[in-house]
């Protein structure tokens, strides 16, 4: 598919797949599609998958409503875009208090599943939703949810950890991201171990390369390991950094578990752009920094953070085709039908709390958003 990113980039033109895109930034969902559809015509995605973030890491992002958005846009975009494939990945709502139970997030699972989502995506691993929480991975209140996705085959999308750097002290004596009261990085990785020893068959995809881009060694033995665990390659800028320390060796790494690894951007809804040209501005960033190190033939720099000459991976076709499209078609295949019923139910419910000012916590923009938005999905679901 020809795109405008290839032609300024002079990037190979091959299937595109995108497996990170959120929509957590506060915007109508007439807005988010529009965003969404020039996002994909702009960089010549074939398809992607939309992760739903009911609470973010971010102060005042609660959203009950995003599980509901993700699902409409899924919907949307399908109808609009026949041929593309849009996948939608549900999230958890947790109340962050005894209301919080075992059977009640199992219930929730079953109910994404049976609406039409393709999977669930879950932030657990972020130290600041992780401290809010006050329990682990590994933990009882989420052993019938791992259980469930095992037998299954559910996917799971899960965020573990943060890079390591994050609970150290900067170079000039700042402080660490992460300080005393916060999970420390190891103990989040040895719950992940415990849960897929539990759960050995896990479908689950970790993102961010699994903060692993420091340490070659523990990567390869987490793929070898665990046939369902899979890296999507959503940035994290200091993953390719990490790999220009040692390109060839991470050359190898790619090509030997190419089936593993899946492209992704971490794309949000932070901008909407008004001509296409506009994506250059609000999206390119993640996009070419994965590209320009996956297949990239000769050093290149990062936009955002000077890091100095990066080496590319350079790799081959074969692997690239793999990464970039067929690991998330294989993984997921044709996405699920959307139960319209069960949508415009859900909306009318949210919409009954949005207008009794009962729907999270979230600021005052968002809820009035989210308002405007939910009128809209049940305005647009409603039987003819």
């Amino acid at each position: 598919m020809s795109c405008m990113n290839d032609a300024k980039k002079g990037y190979r033109s091959y299937p595109l797949c995108d497996s990170h895109v959120h929509l957590a930034f506060p915007m109508h969902v007439n807005g988010t599609a529009h965003m969404l559809e020039s996002f994909m015509a702009y960089f010549g995605l074939e398809g992607l998958c939309l992760l739903a973030l009911p609470h973010s890491s971010r102060a005042k992002a609660t959203d009950p409503a995003n599980n509901v958005k993700a699902l409409y846009l899924k919907h949307v975009l399908s109808a609009r875009r026949p041929g593309r494939r849009i996948y939608a990945f549900g999230g958890l709502y947790h109340h962050f208090d005894a209301r919080d139970t075992a059977q009640g997030l199992l219930a929730q699972v079953k109910a994404l599943k049976s609406a039409g989502f393709d999977g669930l995506k879950l932030l657990y691993g972020k130290p600041p939703l992780r401290r809010r929480l006050g329990v682990g991975l590994d933990d009882s209140l989420f052993a019938e949810v791992w259980r469930f996705c095992e037998k299954e085959r559910f996917p799971v999308t899960l965020h573990p950890g943060d890079p390591a750097e994050f609970w150290r002290a900067g170079e000039n004596g700042e402080p660490p991201v992460y300080g005393p009261d916060d999970t420390p990085l190891e103990t989040i990785r040895t719950e992940i171990r415990n849960v897929l020893s539990a759960c050995p068959e896990l479908d689950i995809t970790l993102c961010h390369f699994a903060f692993l881009a420091d340490d070659i060694g523990r990567a390869d033995r987490l793929l070898s390991s665990y046939p369902g665990v899979k890296f999507d390659l959503a940035p994290g800028s200091e993953m390719f950094y990490h790999f220009s320390q040692d390109p060839s060796s991470w050359r190898d790494f790619f090509i030997r578990h190419s089936k593993r690894i899946l492209f992704g951007t971490d794309t949000d809804n932070w901008g909407d752009p008004d001509q296409l040209e506009g994506c250059e501005h609000c999206f390119s960033y993640p996009f070419n920094l994965v590209r320009s190190g996956l297949e990239g033939k000769a050093p290149f720099r990062f936009e955002d953070r000077d890091y100095g000459l990066l080496m590319p991976l350079g790799l081959p076709e074969s692997a690239l085709k793999d990464i970039y499209f067929q690991n998330l078609i294989s993984r997921l295949g044709e996405p699920k039908s959307v139960d319209g019923d069960a949508l415009r139910s859900e909306a009318e419910r949210l919409r009954a709390l949005s207008h009794a000012g009962l729907l999270g916590d979230s600021d005052a923009e968002r809820q009035r958003l989210n308002r405007e938005s939910l009128e809209t999905i049940c305005t647009q679901l409603r039987p003819r």
